[in-house]
């Protein structure tokens, strides 16, 4: 699989992207003690950052195609394969890891088999989390991957049928219905594993601020077209830096309510001025090691919350300034391996399926009789 060239990446929303994935990383540090109130108690609301880059990138995707060539039910199969493929090997990874971790660390409490473990922690293998099918979780933040791709499961063939009436209409209606349902019932955005009866909030809340995204996407190629003055231009940076700036000094000290509407409207205004290019500092993040830190959130969000869980069973008794540290530390080490041994499985992977071919699938002329 070739890579993107550097100047195909947007170097700021790498830059925000490194910063919510460290905000995520603190927030679960609440697990390492009883009274959940350690500094950033509301940094859960940083996932809304990536649920919008996704609807964006989502709908930049889809409106690539030639309208002509498109199939939609073959088109959807092939977006979510590859959607899925980007994920690979990191998400597996870090299952690893993660089953490993947790069942250690449960068995120390409970002795659990693994049996057991190995047979209903299955689903997450399927990014099923988010469907209802309950099983062992070995890393609880893939709920996040798995509402992701559940939702785009049922968006992106309705953006397939028909472009101009997904992005015009079912967006806003979606965005609009599934927000104004979870606000006006549950009241904030917090709880992705809560069940609402026929759903989880996790999924509901993918399938909004998927669309939300995707509407990001048409204001913001409006905003590209438009031949801004620097004056505007640095009012546009004024906006991205006040709304990710404002989002995160309210979750340093404020938990789920309301708020995380208007927050998740912020962080809407900021990736579609982010995503413009017309703010002043649009250049001025496009830098080979932000683009790295872009690179490192990824394996960053899936090496931390485990530990988080398996930490105060492995270190009963102590204290969260004294498993802090271990916790930091365990997240650095694990998203090194992660990132190095993705690279290194991508780097081995067209001979390794080369190689599986020519011992699984018959050759020569007789091959497809």
């Amino acid at each position: 699989m070739s890579k993107p060239s550097l100047s195909a990446r947007n170097g700021a929303i790498d830059f925000w992207k490194f910063i919510f994935s460290i905000m995520v990383v603190q927030f679960h540090s609440s697990n390492l003690t009883k009274i959940k109130s350690t500094p950033f108690v509301g940094a859960a609301i940083a996932v809304e950052f990536f649920f919008l880059v996704s609807g964006y990138l989502m709908a930049a995707s889809i409106m690539r195609r030639e309208e002509a060539s498109i199939v939609a039910g073959r088109d959807s199969r092939n977006f979510m394969l590859h959607k899925i493929r980007g994920l690979c090997p990191e998400i597996f990874i870090a299952w690893g890891i993660g089953f490993f971790v947790q069942h250690l660390a449960k068995k120390n409490v409970t002795g659990t088999s693994l049996l057991k473990d190995l047979m209903t922690g299955v689903w997450d293998l399927f990014f099923l989390r988010e469907s209802g099918l309950e099983g062992f979780k070995a890393n609880p933040a893939a709920w996040y991957i798995s509402a992701m791709l559940l939702a785009m499961l049922v968006l992106v063939p309705l953006f397939f049928i028909n472009r101009d009436l997904f992005l015009n209409v079912w967006a806003p209606i979606l965005a609009i219905g599934t927000l104004g349902w979870l606000s006006k019932n549950v009241g904030d955005l917090r709880g992705p594993t809560d069940w609402l009866g026929f759903c989880y909030k996790g999924w509901l809340r993918a399938v909004g601020e998927l669309c939300m995204g995707a509407i990001c996407w048409g204001i913001s190629q409006k905003l590209k077209g438009l031949p801004l003055s620097k004056f505007a231009a640095s009012i546009c940076a004024g906006t991205e830096l006040a709304c990710y700036l404002g989002v995160i000094a309210w979750s340093y000290q404020h938990k789920g309510s309301q708020m995380d509407f208007v927050m998740l409207l912020l962080f809407a205004v900021g990736v579609t001025v982010t995503f413009s290019g017309q703010s002043l500092f649009s250049s001025f993040f496009n830098k080979p090691l932000v683009y790295f830190l872009g690179k490192i959130s990824f394996p960053i969000y899936l090496s931390h919350n485990y530990w988080s869980h398996a930490l105060v069973r492995i270190y009963p008794g102590q204290a969260y300034a004294q498993l802090y540290p271990k916790y930091v530390l365990a997240v650095i080490i694990t998203t090194i391996v992660i990132y190095v041994t993705a690279k290194w499985m991508r780097k081995i992977a067209p001979a390794f399926v080369s190689a599986c071919k020519k011992r699984l699938l018959e050759q020569g002329p007789s091959a497809g009789k």
